[in-house]
């Protein structure tokens, strides 16, 4: 990795622009019928089951990711999750890549204060990401490392607790938080390579204030090798993280309603969740059905029309959901909140940063360059041309749309960027191939697809130069091979 790699992902806010296509109509109406309702009251669980798995989306991500940290990592609370290889289809987090290591996890302060140190960057390496709360809401709404508020001379960032009575030690730069689940995603990058990476990426610290004194030595969690389910899976199970939200964080004044409507189908706050064997079947549909939901709507509600990009979208953000103090809230002038747009985004969408720039840009392709829906039993083709204006490199990636994680393919998942031993074409493009079937003598160029499954894949642009940002530049299309 070269310096102007390290320039461009210092400032890894993204600009995430997306290809989509509708979901048949017909296939929604069969996957989003309501079971068997025996009365009123089963439909009306139904329907109110369906809006709160909606309304939970972002903290049931956040519960996700720390039920995983204890269920597949054998960690404890304030642990670090890391990638110590390129990530695959082992690891379910969300539309992640495979350029750089990740440090992931969830802390917890219900005991009180945490401290997160980040290191100072060194010449050749550095950190950069976010942390939030259980809502996905950036702390204090910044970032961390080279790309956020200590600009990579290294802090220690004070993790508050909504109900924090004390005083604020000198030295720490404090954030508070609204909940006492936080969650962080954050990337190591490095011009010594990815072991280099890895190295530093352990140079990070976490522990509770109460220890600063004396801080015991972080646990770090190796994720690489093992299935890491940090993603909310849409059954039946999804509405018990619904029901550690409500038991363990506090009430936004803006959710007073949808708690009502969460108690409706047995969770409320000091109170058991034990559904019985018909309420579970009913749950079960629900999530499953607002998975569909969510996939339909995200063209037109997550995502709308990227402006000098023809069949090309971005996500659908107001300038009210990225102002400060109001960062990803989703409330509009009138005070609204958007749960259901809210819910479309972060559907494709995991730990987003606090300051939203040109540093990448995420394209996927629900259509081909003829506008046919992408099928994953057909085989595709990207020429990537010579000149494509990214000032650093550009990466093919390719996800499961059910998982919104990598392929669970012979390769266990793949992503191809212009970094990699490509096979190039005499004119210095490159094609990048995807679908079931590889091309003779091309293997190299290849993502494999599994027949029957949903399909996400796209281009990541590292350094956008400003013609592919105002539309002057046609991004290149999949075609569909004869």
């Amino acid at each position: 990795m070269n310096s102007t790699i390290v320039n461009t992902l210092k400032s890894a806010a993204v600009v995430m622009t997306l290809c989509t296509a509708a979901i048949a109509p017909q296939a929604l109406a069969q996957s989003s019928e309501p079971p068997r309702l025996q009365d009123s009251a089963d439909q009306l669980l139904y329907r109110r089951a369906f809006e709160v798995a909606l309304w939970a989306m972002p903290a049931a991500d956040s519960f996700a990711a720390r039920e995983a940290v204890k269920r597949d990592l054998h960690g404890k609370p304030n642990d670090v999750a890391i990638n110590t290889k390129p990530l695959n289809s082992d690891a379910h987090l969300i539309a992640l890549q495979t350029q750089t290591p990740y440090l992931q996890g969830a802390l917890d302060l219900r005991d009180g204060p945490i401290v997160v140190e980040i290191p100072a960057a060194t010449s050749e390496t550095f950190l950069y990401g976010t942390i939030c709360d259980a809502w996905q809401r950036p702390l204090d709404d910044i970032d961390v490392g080279k790309g956020g508020w200590d600009e990579g001379k290294g802090a220690k960032y004070l993790l508050l607790p909504p109900d924090y009575k004390g005083d604020v030690p000198v030295g720490y730069k404090a954030m508070h938080s609204r909940t006492y689940l936080q969650n962080f995603l954050i990337r190591s990058i490095s011009t010594g390579g990815w072991d280099a990476a890895v190295e530093y990426a352990h140079t990070m610290k976490a522990y509770p204030l109460a220890q600063a004194s004396n801080p015991g030595k972080t646990t770090f969690l190796d994720m690489s090798g093992t299935v890491y389910r940090a993603a909310p899976v849409f059954d039946a199970g999804y509405f018990d993280l619904v029901n550690m939200v409500v038991q363990e964080e506090p009430v936004n004044d803006y959710d007073q309603t949808m708690l009502g409507m969460a108690a409706y189908i047995g969770i409320e706050k000091g109170k058991p969740f034990k559904p019985d064997a018909h309420t579970v079947e009913i749950l079960e549909r629900a999530a499953k059905n607002a998975q569909e939901y969510l996939i339909q709507i995200s063209n037109g509600v997550a995502l709308v029309p990227a402006e000098g990009q023809p069949g090309w979208t971005r996500f659908n953000l107001h300038k009210e959901d990225i102002a400060k103090g109001r960062l990803y809230v989703y409330e509009n002038a009138d005070g609204m909140i958007d749960y259901q747009r809210r819910a479309a985004i972060d559907y494709w969408a995991y730990v987003m940063p606090a300051v939203l720039g040109s540093g990448t840009m995420y394209n996927a392709a629900f259509v081909d360059s003829e506008g046919r829906p992408i099928e994953s039993t057909k085989n595709y083709r990207l020429r990537m041309p010579k000149d494509f204006p990214a000032l650093s490199f550009w990466s093919v990636f390719a996800y499961d749309g059910r998982t919104r994680t990598f392929i669970a393919n012979s390769m266990k998942g793949r992503n191809l960027s212009s970094l990699d031993k490509l096979v190039k074409n005499p004119d210095g493009s490159t094609d990048i191939y995807v679908g079931p079937t590889a091309p003779k003598g091309l293997e190299s160029n290849w993502i494999e697809t599994i027949p029957g499954t949903d399909l996400f894949i796209g281009l990541r642009t590292y350094g956008p130069e400003k013609a592919v940002l105002d539309g002057a530049y046609k991004i290149p299309r999949f075609e569909l091979m004869k």
